[in-house]
């Protein structure tokens, strides 16, 4: 570490009324600099409010108080997100006996970097020598330390600024970005989601909760894009090193080959020649497989690992197309599907390596493939859902050109506007549109979807889908020989008997018939999409075939005050969060 590690005892923290900076509080004696032995740290992620403060009104801080306190005493675990729980079935939930026993210290960055009278020089024209860039250089060292990471995501409305805050804001926000992927390269990936005092998901996949990367994220300053890529790039470097020292090779190959995602957008060369002894022009292989086989550890280019993912799989996770092109010249297989799931990059079974240039926003590759004759209707998710769940408007455009139908669906039956809308991906619900004709797409069950898959509830996607004409009052209904109705049904029986409540997932299977999209946002705690549902005129006294409203899922949360009043008879508040939440939006396709 080039800066200490300052933390905060979560009973100073929990005893707050204002939010002081670091000097005033280490003056103060509040500040404990860390160490393992003392217990356990959590490193808090979270949007600034304004410029120069990070909470003015102590919204945030509030719900992370109370949030805090949940977690300390009336929880046993934090259970798994919905997305994590179907991709991954064995995800477990996190039990919180450790954090509830031990001593704990939190990590914020107002408290613990300076804040007065820094230097805030880019790393590129040399060390500042300031202490605040020692602590920036530090942020990996901070994250590995920290037993717990906690993104702070709260609906948070922003008046003065002419913004609303929350999940998909924190997501979009570059520092935010560059913090997620130094803990996704720390010992343990997951993660805590905070939408509410009384909310908390555990991020178990990088498919569960789909941000971007860190060089594509939003800065206030563009200069700190290029103060983080040295920061970032050394993280990785460490994370191989590590891989590599503990014969991890699996994961050591993964994050060798995401390094052009974790990297993109920052102006910096990736990671490379960490395994020595590579010899040119051996066995009759172009160099450039060659070097890439040596490099990933594999002897030949059909090799497949415990992992089961071959090398052309690895190539595609890294856009490699200079070496997808010599594997395939050398009969790689371009239709070889993973045999296993990779949740560390949230990765299911059966992916192909078009599959995965679609997911991570490879273009070239995808076009290499399609053009080597890629399959791309795919074996549970066709290409072109990956594409949908990652936002990539131009990755459809590619997979419509060579022949594939927008109005397609998964092996259950869900369209590939619903996994547009479901995951918030606006830019790629635009360059669906233009492809299908005008009327053919379902829009009312999409809106339906953007709240019920947990990731689309904005005021930007309900403004766009009721624009179009989707009923803001849709009630989801079963349809007969549906693969995905007969899954939901079996689902609802088997939950009959269990306490329905126990994860979120559990209470979107067994209240889905008849349920509305508002229903669907109180029960995921997409406050922002219902507070925009109801400006639309969403209805409050719809019923689902359980008989419950919009109103009884709300029963018992910490629902921000605007939703109260809504519930109340008084909808104005509602009103001005969806304005709020429109005044700075914009999509590029």
């Amino acid at each position: 570490m080039e800066f200490p590690m300052f933390t905060i005892p979560v009973e100073t923290l929990l005893q707050m009324t204002t939010i002081e900076p670091h000097e005033e509080l280490q003056a103060q004696g509040s500040l404990v600099v860390f160490d393992r032995s003392m217990g356990n740290a959590a490193f808090v992620s979270h949007q600034w409010l304004a410029k120069h403060h990070p909470d003015p009104e102590l919204k945030q801080l509030r719900v992370l108080q109370d949030a805090l306190r949940h977690l300390l005493h009336k929880l046993t675990s934090v259970p798994v997100d919905p997305l994590t729980e179907i991709y991954v079935p064995t995800a477990e939930s996190l039990p919180l006996r450790d954090f509830q026993t031990k001593p704990l210290y939190l990590w914020y960055d107002y408290f613990s970097c300076p804040q007065l009278g820094q230097s805030c020089e880019s790393r590129s024209n040399g060390r500042s020598g300031s202490q605040l860039a020692d602590a920036i250089d530090s942020i990996p060292a901070y994250v590995a330390e920290c037993s717990y990471f906690l993104g702070l995501c709260p609906v948070v409305d922003c008046p003065d600024d002419g913004r609303v805050l929350g999940p998909i804001s924190w997501a979009q926000r570059g520092w935010c970005r560059v913090e997620r992927v130094l803990r996704e390269l720390s010992r343990d990936g997951s993660w805590i989601l905070i939408k509410s005092a009384e909310c908390f998901e555990l991020v178990g996949t990088e498919l569960a909760f789909v941000s971007g990367a860190v060089g594509e994220g939003e800065f206030t300053l563009a200069q700190d894009r290029f103060k983080l890529a040295p920061v970032l790039k050394e993280a990785v470097r460490r994370k191989l090193l590590d891989c590599l020292a503990s014969f991890d090779f699996e994961s050591y190959r993964l994050h060798l080959n995401m390094q052009t995602v974790h990297l993109r957008g920052l102006n910096t060369d990736p990671v490379t020649d960490l395994v020595p002894g590579f010899e040119p022009g051996f066995g009759g292989i172009p160099d450039v497989v060659a070097e890439f086989l040596h490099q990933n550890g594999f002897r030949t280019v059909l090799d497949i690992d415990g992992a089961g993912w071959a090398p052309v799989h690895y190539a595609a996770l890294g856009g490699r197309t200079d070496v997808i092109e010599g594997l395939l010249r050398q009969h790689a297989d371009p239709n070889r599907r993973t045999s296993k799931d990779q949740p560390k990059v949230g990765c299911p079974v059966s992916m192909s390596a078009l599959d995965l240039t679609m997911l991570f926003k490879h273009s070239d590759a995808a076009r290499l493939l399609i053009a080597a004759g890629a399959r791309m209707d795919g074996s549970m998710m066709p290409s072109m859902a990956y594409a949908s769940i990652s936002n990539n408007p131009e990755g459809i455009r590619i997979l419509c050109n060579a022949g594939v139908d927008p109005h397609t669906e998964n092996q259950i039956n869900i369209p590939m506007l619903d996994f547009c809308s479901g995951y918030g991906s606006l830019a790629a619900v635009e360059a669906l549109l233009a492809q299908a004709l005008p009327g053919t797409l379902n829009l009312s069950q999409a809106l339906w979807a953007s709240m019920w898959c947990c990731r689309g509830g904005t005021a930007e996607m309900v403004e766009r889908l009721v624009g179009l004409g989707a009923d803001v009052n849709h009630q989801r209904k079963m349809r007969t020989g549906s693969a995905l109705d007969i899954l939901q049904v079996a689902k609802a029986k088997s939950l009959q008997h269990q306490s329905v409540e126990a994860t979120t997932l559990a209470a979107l299977w067994y209240h889905i018939r008849d349920m509305t999209p508002l229903m669907g946002a109180i029960i995921t705690a997409q406050y922002e999409g219902a507070a925009a549902l109801i400006a639309c005129g969403a209805r409050l006294d719809l019923r689902n075939a359980n008989g419950w409203t919009a109103k009884g899922f709300a029963a018992g949360q910490s629902i921000p005050r605007f939703l109260k009043l809504a519930f109340e008879g008084d909808a104005s508040e509602c009103l001005k969060v969806y304005r709020l939440a429109l005044a700075h939006t914009s999509v590029e396709i």
